[in-house]
């Protein structure tokens, strides 16, 4: 079980960095922020969109909070309604293998949605 806030974010960063290589953007790299967007020029009711958020993780205050794109896009669709998670995403104060596993299933499952959607 992972309690510092330091290991819990690089953990958690570790997990993201590989969908950089994947279509993604890294947008900050810091030592308490890491996050993607998707930079795939489209257009969507004729507003003209150059960059969505895939996903980010930040340490802040005394948890380490893990963000995604919620946008047109319901977790509950994908039986995650036990993650305990909010449209803004996860905030985590201890890591253990499970919630590990959790997070980057999630993760995952809004990447397939960032497919199908044709955004990445």
């Amino acid at each position: 079980m992972k309690t510092d806030l330091v290991e819990i974010f690089q953990t958690i960063r570790a997990g993201l960095q590989p969908y950089a290589t994947r279509g993604y953007t890294v947008h900050e790299n810091s030592e308490n922020g890491y996050d993607l967007y998707s930079e795939k020029n489209m257009e969507l009711n004729g507003e003209k969109i150059t960059e969505r958020f895939f996903a980010g993780v930040y340490i802040n205050g005394d948890v380490v909070e893990v963000k995604i794109n919620t946008h047109e896009f319901s977790a509950e669709n994908h039986n995650l309604a036990g993650f305990g998670h909010n449209k803004a995403g996860l905030k985590i104060s201890a890591l253990d293998d499970e919630k590990l596993k959790e997070v980057e299933t999630l993760i995952d499952i809004v990447n397939t949605n960032f497919k199908e959607k044709e955004w990445i």
